[in-house]
């Protein structure tokens, strides 16, 4: 890595080469933002010098989304770029979704610089004290250390992943510019602590395994190894598997042993009842709802990092093992050695349909306009094999996620542990980045696509395949059916005006269509998915049936607005 000649070590231009540069060589390869006039351009001006892609968005959210989901799925920290103030302040929630679903990216912001603060005081922010809060670390490149940018994309990669925030400011010094340790790589266990969780393992009769985001943001290649090994184990001892809603994929819905999505809630009760150990791979809990722990079964963990910021688990947690990512499967194949079952071949199979059944029969009685679990089911019937697909936020992700069918890792893509609403059409262009060879299908509702309305043009200009399915209700039905029966704040709380997104989308740029019936569905899908490009289909969908799939999904406990 060399700077150009007319950047001068310690330069701007300098800082910006080095981290661009760093991020590079672990394999980064697009940049995302919306750029302000001071060092962020020196960054895209190096974004570009070395060959990477830049992709100008329309908010630093979505931009920090992109830069988060694309660099879970290449294993690679991608950069995103905000100005200063204004755009630091908006690219928050973006990189708080990166730090809770454990993605690596690096955050670039202008900001006013040390040597101007006693002067500027328009857009100055404490931008570390801001991003200290959503992301691993807060730093400052001044270009003295030679090794500093290449410290940042470490920490993004190391422990549990997750964002880097950068300031670039030549004229900086003190405690700020200094990166620090990373505070997630975690101590292995102890002898004791193994032996713990190897009796528990050998004396288990019907063990269920749950698998979360730990097991999910390795590297590509680790995690692909964790889900071959947990594919050899389901085949060899016939235990019954759960995947959290990040980690679906990780085993495949065609599985015998697949027994569908775990979310600390109702769906996966009864086989959780049944159970008399829960084996958690990667599993935090960050990813479930605030309720408490449902299973009375002991719990044993096996992940990349300690869960040390939660008791969630409570009582119920026997054993803790810590391994290193590139020995995780390994320790999972070794679990074929000592653990046996008496479950009846199959049994995760039966309960993954049971449950589905249940969901899919939870319908009004006479429609007006599609059900949520046909728009799913007939997406999925129609959709290439091999699609990947994004879910957003909203009561249309209680049927998406277990409905909509994830056979390889990373497939199936939410914002899990933030939960946040305008995920899924970012999430969905970058994933289409990432895998240009696939059809990505864009599940959002009509409240989270309005908070990233104006990404339907950068999809237009990139020309990507995402088809954009929308559940159009005019409301945020999630909240809506929470309302009941109480009905806090009446419509006025939750219902929207009819917004026809099919025209808000050809404005945009994009083919689209509107529908309100199975058989206008079925065209539109067959239309979406024979266009080499994207198109969005906004689908009209009688929403009075959420109540009742919320109670089938999470029964009668508290919620979150997840």
């Amino acid at each position: 890595m060399t700077a150009t000649p007319s950047s001068p070590a310690g330069s701007r231009r300098s800082i910006a080469a080095s981290l661009v540069s760093a991020c590079r060589e672990t394999g980064a390869t697009h940049a995302f933002g919306v750029p302000g006039g001071g060092s962020n351009l020196d960054v895209v001006g190096e974004v570009v010098e070395q060959g990477l892609r830049f992709v100008l968005t329309h908010t630093e959210t979505a931009a920090a989304v992109m830069a988060g989901v694309l660099g879970q799925l290449t294993g690679a920290p991608a950069l995103a770029v905000a100005t200063r103030g204004p755009g630091a302040a908006s690219a928050v929630n973006g990189v708080a979704q990166a730090l809770l679903d454990h993605q690596p990216m690096v955050l670039v912001t202008d900001c006013v610089a040390a040597g101007d603060r006693q002067r500027i005081s328009h857009q100055r922010l404490d931008q570390q004290a801001l991003m200290r809060t959503v992301s691993k670390a807060s730093v400052v490149l001044d270009g003295r250390s030679a090794s500093a940018a290449d410290a940042v994309s470490a920490l993004a990669l190391g422990g549990r992943p997750g964002p880097v925030h950068v300031d670039i400011d030549p004229t900086a010094s003190g405690p700020d510019t200094e990166v620090p340790a990373d505070p997630t790589v975690a101590v292995a266990a102890s002898a004791d602590e193994l032996a713990r969780y190897r009796q528990a393992v050998a004396s288990a009769q019907r063990p269920v395994i749950v698998v979360g985001s730990g097991a999910v943001v390795c590297s590509p290649a680790q995690r692909n190894a964790v889900a071959e090994a947990l594919a050899q184990l389901g085949a060899a001892v016939n235990v019954p598997m759960l995947c959290t809603y990040q980690a679906r994929g990780m085993v495949a819905d065609s599985a015998d042993w697949c027994a569908g999505v775990a979310t600390g809630a109702t769906i996966e009760q009864p086989l959780l009842d049944e159970a008399d150990l829960v084996i958690g791979i990667g599993l935090d809990p960050v990813e479930f709802i605030p309720a408490p722990w449902p299973a009375g079964a002991r719990v044993v963990l096996l992940g990349t990092w300690a869960i040390t910021d939660s008791t969630f688990f409570g009582a119920a947690l026997h054993a803790e093992v810590v391994v290193d990512p590139a020995a995780l499967a390994a320790v999972v194949a070794v679990l074929g050695d000592v653990l046996s079952t008496q479950w009846a071949p199959g049994h995760g199979r039966t309960h993954r349909l049971r449950a589905n059944a249940e969901l899919r029969a939870v319908v009004p009685e006479h429609p007006d306009a599609l059900v949520p679990q046909e728009v799913v089911d007939l997406a999925a019937a129609a959709a290439p094999k091999g699609s990947l697909a994004t879910v957003d936020a909203g009561a249309h992700m209680l049927v998406a996620m277990p409905l909509w069918p994830a056979d390889e890792p990373c497939s199936l893509l939410i914002s899990s542990g933030l939960a946040t609403m305008g995920f899924a059409l970012p999430a969905a262009i970058a994933a289409a980045l990432a895998r240009p060879d696939r059809r990505v299908v864009c599940f959002t509702g009509d409240g989270g696509l309005g908070m990233a309305l104006g990404e339907l043009e950068t999809l237009a200009r990139l020309g990507v395949a995402v088809t954009v399915v929308v559940f159009d209700d005019a409301s945020l039905s999630l909240i809506a059916a929470k309302q009941a029966p109480a009905g806090q704040g009446g419509a006025a709380a939750t219902a929207y005006r009819t917004i026809d997104f099919a025209a808000v989308a050809t404005a945009c740029g994009l083919p689209a269509v509107r529908v309100s019936t199975a058989d206008e569905y079925r065209a539109a899908l067959r239309a979406a998915f024979d266009t080499p490009g994207p198109m969005l289909i906004d689908a009209v969908v009688d929403p009075s049936a959420y109540s009742a799939v919320l109670d089938a999904v999470r029964g009668p406990r508290p919620t979150t607005t997840r």
